[in-house]
Formats: structure tokens, sequence, C-alpha cells
């Protein structure tokens, strides 16, 4: 514990020299449930990672601290690659696997997008053209409208593996950042059901911010506003 305080020590003072803005907490126990636990008593806003390039083959089959927290965090999580660089987020991608389940997300998304001026784009991966015509049909009214507000659209790119459309999207459109919200799903459908935000962290290329899908601590400031534009 002392060596570990000591390298947090060197990176408060190289990072912030004067020790205007960082606070360092060197604490004992399992990584994921120490790190959850100490967030919610410093109530942050979000909490962010990041994932190194080398090992992932290991780290993908025993699971990572990363993966651990975007299973159970309960506070947005942001999970930075190896490689990538900071820029403002201009184009933000949110995937979804079940658009009526997510319906609320775009609007936790508000803060962001008008914080940044950011684009939003919705994606839904799906695995032919025909799909297409019913996920467009039983997309509910309410979402209409909330997509409508945001300004932003519902994409629907056609392949059968959700990781390689997700990063083809995103290079296409020049994306800055993904957002995916992980389902809870009950054991024997676990067993059989692949988790594609587990399977994004090992291999996206651009920061990645995991919502929490209950008890999100992400805040809309124009929450009425929106209410209001959405029954008007």
């Amino acid at each position: 514990m002392m060596q570990t305080d000591k390298q947090l020590l060197d990176e408060a003072d190289f990072l912030d020299p004067k020790r205007a803005i960082i606070e360092i907490i060197c604490d004992e126990g399992v990584a994921e449930d120490a790190i959850i636990n100490i967030a919610n008593e410093k109530k942050v806003d979000f909490i962010i990672t990041g994932m190194k390039g080398s090992g992932k083959n290991f780290r993908k089959i025993f699971g990572s601290t990363a993966t651990l927290l975007a299973k159970n965090t309960n506070i947005p999580l942001v999970i930075v690659p190896e490689d990538a660089r900071f820029k403002n987020p201009d184009i933000v991608v949110f995937a979804s696997d079940n658009i009526d389940s997510d319906k609320d997300v775009p609007r936790q998304l508000t803060a962001i997008t008008k914080l940044f001026k950011s684009k939003l784009y919705v994606v839904k991966v799906i695995k032919n053209k025909n799909e297409e015509w019913f996920e467009v049909s039983d997309t509910p009214q309410k979402l209409r409208k909330i997509v409508k507000i945001l300004d932003t659209s519902i994409q629907y790119p056609v392949d059968t593996d959700i990781r390689h459309a997700l990063n083809e999207f995103i290079k296409k459109h020049h994306a800055d950042m993904l957002v995916m919200m992980p389902h809870k799903h009950e054991w024997m459908e676990r067993l059989f059901r692949k988790s594609e935000t587990k399977d994004m962290i090992f291999h996206t290329q651009v920061p990645l911010l995991v919502l929490p899908e209950i008890s999100s601590k992400l805040q809309v400031s124009n929450k009425k506003d929106l209410q209001n534009e959405t029954h008007g």
C-alpha cells in the first residue's frame, strides 16, 4: 500500500503540481468493489478507467477491472483505450440492442451533447435488410419524438458481427465516443448470450461511455423542457 500510495503521489504531482484539483485515495479490497464504493461515497459523476492493449486475451477469459466495473457500476463509466487521444466528443454514437428499453438514454445523453455541442447518432445493428422495416415500424412514438427533439435519427447498419458494424460506423462517421448500456439478463440467458458491451471494451478505438441500466446518476438539466416538448 505504501508503494502504491507513493506512485499515486508522484502521478498527482506530475499532473497537478499545485495539488489544487486532484485527491488521491489508496484503499484495500477487490478493485471494482472498492472503486464503486469510493465513487458513491464521494458522489462522483463519472468513473474513468483505462484499457491497456497488452494481455487482452488473458483478461478476456478471466475478466478485468474495466469489464467488472461495466457490469456492476451504478455510476456512468468511461473506458479509455490505450491508444486513444483526448479530443472534444464532437460526434457521439449510442449503440442500442433494445431501442424500446433504452428510450430514456438519449435523454440522458442530452447533458453531454449540449455541453460539448456534439452530434448524436443512435445505432442499432441488424442482421439483414428485412429487419429494418420491422424495426422502423416498431419504434415507439414517444421515442420518435425524443429522437426528433435531439435532432438525430436511428441508424440501422446491416452486419452479423455487431462489434465490426459499430467500429465501421464509428470510423465512417469519425465518431469520438461510443455509448452503450449493458442490460441485466437472467442467469440462464447469460449462459447463451454474448455481451456486446464486454466485447466492445476490448475492441473499441474510441472512449466508451457505459451507462448503468438502473439508478444512473447522469442527470439532464433540461429534463422538464424535453418533457414539455415531448408532450407538446
